[in-house]
């Protein structure tokens, strides 16, 4: 299926909306619902410190478990944090066919949650509509349609760090522990969603169940410990990311295995992209922003420190391999498994090896094993099948 231009997408996925959010019971398994909701946050970015903003966060849950009396769902509440430049909907909830990590894991039982970081999505992006804030770099892609010349940057500084990415998550996990009752939360977390519930998991240990990280970025093991003697750190407060760059030469460059990006699905990411930015979308070539992002705290000191149960997944088309080895070799956890899988790239989200992503972490948040085990490195192979 491709998609020739934003507007029949929009209408696509307008009825795709009107018919998920309460989808009848069928081969898939129970009725379900998708709920999208605005969390207030007092935030602590520099920039907007002590204002509120909107976090947007999607829920795909089980009607029974929202409309009858399901019990207790400790165990089974499920926050997914997404990476650089794609929000939630984009990384984990792909409204086609088998596509939707999200679906995949609420059709197995879970209430699941996926939240857009202050900067991304639908949630409150400081400073990110005046293009005079993008990278001096990048502004030639905005002249002459957006900007008549380069210009000076009006907040000459990065504009999220780890501290307040951590306290934006720890305000949604909140607002899920109080509406399901729970007391712990599993994360699941993609490139720059790694570093992210992993900071977020050394500083709040007791409120997370299990872990979950596919390919982590950032990760170094001599990563300071601590945020740079001056914040907000000096640089520009906004990036962007062109079809170009993110679709072309960051993903499709990368894909080494006959049939593994089905015929369309570039297109339909690029037209999400779009519908994920509408702002960004009119900007120059069409991009996605992202807010910059001052990070410390993930390196081999404080993974040491991470006890959650964890399952770390990468492709082995992925730039981060290496990374994910020394991550997973420095994590703290006595339950712990790395999976490598074979013919996938950074973006096997949207490839056929999604499903190894999709079976592999339902698998961990209901039995707590992969191939039996527990402990130790697994291979996936070409065709998804897992083993050591």
């Amino acid at each position: 299926m491709v998609f020739r231009n934003l507007v029949s997408f929009g209408l696509f996925i307008g009825a795709w909306i009107m018919l998920m959010t309460s989808r009848p019971t069928g081969a898939h398994g129970p009725e379900m619902m998708t709920i999208d909701r605005l969390v207030a946050h007092t935030s602590t970015v520099p920039a907007v410190k002590g204002r509120q903003v909107d976090l947007f966060v999607r829920e795909k849950v089980p009607t029974a478990y929202v409309e009858g009396n399901p019990g207790s769902l400790e165990g089974k509440v499920v926050l997914f944090v997404h990476g650089g430049y794609s929000p939630a909907t984009l990384a984990f909830d792909v409204p086609y066919r088998d596509y939707s990590w999200m679906e995949f894991l609420a059709y197995g039982g879970f209430d699941v949650f996926a939240m857009d970081m202050t900067g991304y999505g639908r949630s409150t992006r400081p400073l990110m509509d005046d293009p005079c804030n993008v990278d001096p770099k990048q502004q030639p892609l905005l002249v002459p349609r957006n900007l008549k010349a380069p210009c000076a940057n009006p907040y000459p500084f990065e504009l999220v760090n780890s501290d307040s990415e951590s306290d934006d998550i720890d305000a949604v996990v909140e607002y899920v522990r109080k509406l399901r009752r729970v007391e712990k939360v599993t994360l699941i977390g993609w490139s720059g969603g790694g570093i992210r519930t992993g900071t977020y998991a050394v500083r709040h240990p007791g409120k997370v169940d299990r872990h979950i990280i596919w390919a982590s970025s950032n990760y170094k093991r001599d990563n300071p410990d601590g945020p740079p003697d001056t914040l907000p750190k000096p640089g520009v407060p906004m990036t962007l990311q062109t079809r170009e760059v993110g679709i072309g030469n960051r993903w499709l460059a990368n894909v080494k295995c006959d049939g593994q990006v089905e015929p369309g699905m570039p297109d339909m990411i690029a037209a999400l992209n779009g519908l994920a930015d509408p702002l960004g979308a009119t900007w120059g070539p069409g991009v996605l922003r992202a807010p910059s992002r001052t990070y410390w705290g993930w390196n081999a000191k404080s993974a040491a420190k991470l006890k959650a149960p964890t399952l770390i997944m990468v492709g082995e088309e992925d730039d981060l391999l290496a990374s994910n080895v020394q991550l997973f070799e420095d994590h703290g956890a006595e339950k712990k498994l790395y999976v490598q899988i074979a013919c996938a790239t950074h973006y096997m989200n949207w490839e056929r090896q999604r499903k190894v992503l999709h079976r592999a972490s339902l698998e961990w948040l209901t039995k707590g094993t992969l191939d039996g085990v527990d402990r130790g490195r697994l291979k996936a192979d070409a065709a998804g099948k897992i083993g050591r």
